[in-house]
């Protein structure tokens, strides 16, 4: 059973729980059916518990998919917010 949750609703992707290499796993191939066919111009991060860099590139892979612009990222927590400036990606993905 995944840690993850997400849903693609009005072109917001609400994400839920733990974004980490241990769960990442489970929902990909969802997940990147889900992006590849929905467009999506804001990620709702506010119920997200936990992430590392696996969950940055999990980002990542949606800001590609989406087109590399437009999308900006709500809701970020600190550990996320921290791991996207060492990594030097926040402008990539937009936090707020």
């Amino acid at each position: 059973m995944s840690d993850i949750t997400f849903a693609i609703e009005q072109q917001v992707l609400t994400i839920s729980g733990s974004l980490t290499r241990q769960t990442i796993p489970s929902i990909w191939t969802t997940w990147r059916q889900a992006i590849s066919g929905d467009k999506v111009t804001k990620i709702d991060l506010s119920d997200v518990s936990n992430v590392d860099t696996a969950g940055v590139a999990l980002l990542l892979d949606l800001v590609k998919e989406q087109g590399l612009s437009g999308i900006s990222c709500v809701g970020a927590n600190q550990q996320l917010q921290q791991i996207a400036a060492v990594s030097g990606v926040e402008g990539v993905l937009s936090l707020s």
